[in-house]
């Protein structure tokens, strides 16, 4: 059985996904995993994600960030800075709530075989997603 750990980011706003994923990507976000940037849109809600090895990154920013798609789950892989742990970014319908599904090379805390650092995820994201409208967060780790 896998872990899963995820941050549940809640707002009292809602985000325009395309300013809050160019927030990301200036904090130091790298959203090249593996060669590959990987995103979602969730038009059909079977959650199939694209990948693309020559991505045009602006356009897919612009395509996540349409209006026609703020009844839809959308998202992205993204690494976090200087480092090879990162996960999935999902922004919710209504756009007031973001998931971060930590499932990329999880950093474990220091003396565990188990547990993610939590921690650490939440000290790169609270500075980025405070000035936003941040109210509250949810973290979880869980099998």
């Amino acid at each position: 059985m896998t872990r899963s750990v995820d941050i549940d980011l809640e707002f009292q706003r809602v985000l325009d996904v395309g300013l809050t994923v160019r927030r990301l990507f200036r904090s130091g976000m790298n959203p090249l995993v593996h060669g590959e940037v990987c995103y979602l849109l969730n038009d059909d809600g079977l959650f199939d994600w694209r990948r693309e090895q020559s991505p045009d990154l602006e356009g897919i920013v612009s395509e996540l960030g349409q209006a026609r798609r703020d009844d839809a789950m959308v998202g992205i892989s993204l690494l976090f800075p200087d480092s090879q742990h990162g996960g999935d970014f999902l922004f919710h319908p209504g756009r007031t709530m973001i998931s971060c599904v930590l499932s990329i090379n999880p950093k474990l805390l220091s003396g565990s075989s188990r547990f993610c650092d939590i921690g650490w995820y939440l000290a790169h994201l609270i500075p980025i997603f405070a000035p936003l409208g941040l109210t509250e967060f949810e973290a979880r780790d869980s099998m």
